[in-house]
């Protein structure tokens, strides 16, 4: 509601990504695909979220989950499994549910975009082709 699909391209035969237009609005996004987002990536995002919300750092989350910083990093860049155990203790010593750490909401489009836009970065940037 709202937003209405923009693919201009597409009457033309081109491949294009299709992106979102708010109503109203000059500024225009691409479209997220949230069904493309694996568990790790979904958890990263409320990572972050929780981490913004609570003004808290890589340290103080593993502080609390009595890890290292640096497995908590990986897990706060999407590149690190976590066990169901680390899962539960997480929603034990926030005081958040499982479902709330994957939940990717509205707010949460600004912060996957970022992400990603980092992530291609590196990713352009290791490849020396």
């Amino acid at each position: 509601m709202g937003r209405e699909r923009v693919d201009e391209n597409s009457a033309r035969g081109c491949r294009s990504m299709s992106r979102l237009k708010n109503d109203g609005a000059d500024q225009v996004s691409n479209a997220i695909d949230l069904t493309s987002l694996s568990f790790q990536e979904r958890l990263a995002i409320g990572l972050m979220r929780l981490k913004a919300q609570r003004r808290l750092t890589n340290k103080d989350l593993a502080d609390q989950l009595g890890v290292s910083e640096a497995y908590m990093s990986q897990v706060t860049r999407g590149m690190r499994d976590v066990k169901l155990s680390t899962l539960d203790k997480m929603q034990r010593e926030w005081n958040v549910t499982i479902e709330d750490l994957f939940k990717i909401s509205e707010s949460d489009l600004a912060r996957i975009a970022a992400w990603r836009a980092r992530r291609r970065k590196k990713k352009t940037t290791a490849d020396p082709t």
